[in-house]
């Protein structure tokens, strides 16, 4: 009851100040002049003062208006979204770019994140990267992946570095190919060649190696030569294994010298001695390979045609081998003389297995004391042997 007189007197009031403004409006209604460089305005006090409170409350509103919507705060909101986003993009780029290997473009793309200001997503890139072999690692990596599913890559890298470091290599072959991403990574990639050729996987890795042309190319035919090699040594007695091993090669690989020294053991272990002794005069006839003629000792041809093409491709310049394998021929061939000339070359040249081998032919020919005064030199050498 007391509230309700009292907003009956305040209504009063503003009724009788009403009453009285109008009174006044009516009576005398006032005049205000302004001037400006040749402008004049000319209107009644009271629209004068209406005019100037109009004015009043649309500025305080303006003000009022601006403080809610805060434009300034928007404008910094939508650039730090902005910054947060090209530091998020920029982060991506930079880890793709480290694991395909290209590092410039990595640092490059880590100077923009800096001047973004930052991303959350490397120090979570990094914090995954730490800890490899904490048991609650494979947690952290399935939490990181449903975070930042862009990011999966290099999450899966790690996995395969964390195999790798456990020695696991079937888990880590297994990984890699899985994910055909992965082998794109390049130290991943050489790590995978290297788990299948421990692993004996002569047939994947092969295919991988012939696969990967973006490789440089001497390490691309070092990986062949070496798989090729692996593979030849593990199918030796295989007679039906030449054909899956050396059809993927292209004629010029196949005849790489580092791949014919192992096609013609393996040629000679399938009975193939006519095959392997011409694989053998194939790459003996080329410059600088004349020491891989111990090839010619083990296969089973005419001793008479391994004396004759030695005699006709003797080097300028005999190496300990040349000279050793000349010698071993001639030892077959039951030729004395031209057997210990050789082997005394060799042995000359600080080749342990002539000195052996002249030996045992000093023994066999009742030359007791040159045999053990070579015994006793031999004895006090270290092994030179090539």
């Amino acid at each position: 009851m007391t509230r309700l007189i009292s907003w009956i007197i305040v209504l009063a009031l503003l009724l009788l100040l009403g009453g009285v403004i109008a009174q006044m409006m009516v009576t005398d209604a006032g005049v205000i002049m302004i001037t400006w460089h040749g402008w004049l305005i000319e209107t009644t006090f009271w629209s004068g003062l209406a005019l100037f409170i109009s004015l009043l409350v649309a500025v305080l509103g303006l003000v009022a208006l601006w403080r809610k919507l805060g434009p300034t705060r928007m404008l910094s909101r939508f650039r730090l979204r902005r910054d947060q986003k090209a530091a998020k993009k920029e982060t991506a780029v930079a880890i793709n770019s480290w694991l395909g290997g290209d590092d410039d473009r990595a640092v490059t793309a880590l100077a923009r994140v800096a001047d973004a200001g930052g991303s959350e997503r490397l120090p979570n890139a990094i914090a995954l990267a730490i800890g490899l072999t904490q048991g609650e690692w494979p947690d952290r990596y399935a939490a990181f992946i449903a975070r930042d599913p862009e990011l999966k890559l290099f999450a899966q890298t790690l996995q395969a570095e964390r195999s790798w470091q456990a020695q696991d290599y079937p888990a880590f072959i297994e990984l890699l190919q899985a994910h055909p991403g992965l082998g794109q990574v390049p130290w991943l990639r050489e790590r995978l060649w290297q788990g299948l050729y421990e692993q004996g996987q002569f047939a994947a890795l092969l295919v991988l190696v012939n696969e990967s042309a973006h490789v440089q190319p001497t390490l691309r035919e070092k990986w062949l030569v070496k798989t090729v090699t692996g593979a030849l040594h593990q199918a030796q007695g295989d007679d039906t294994a030449l054909v899956s091993i050396l059809k993927p090669l292209a004629k010029g690989q196949r005849n790489l010298p580092a791949i014919l020294v192992a096609e013609i053991p393996y040629l000679a272990s399938i009975g193939q001695h006519a095959n392997a002794f011409k694989r053998a005069k194939n790459l003996l006839e080329r410059p600088g390979q004349s020491e891989h003629c111990a090839v010619l000792i083990d296969l089973q041809v005419d001793n008479l045609d391994k004396l004759n093409w030695l005699e006709n491709h003797t080097p300028v310049t005999c190496g300990p081998v040349f000279c050793r394998t000349f010698g071993l021929v001639n030892l077959q061939q039951q030729l004395w003389g031209s057997a210990q000339s050789w082997l005394e070359q060799g042995w000359q040249q600080q080749d342990r297995l002539s000195g052996l081998k002249l030996a045992e032919l000093f023994e066999q020919r009742k030359m007791t004391e040159q045999a053990q005064r070579l015994y006793k030199q031999l004895a006090q050498r270290q092994d030179t042997n090539p």
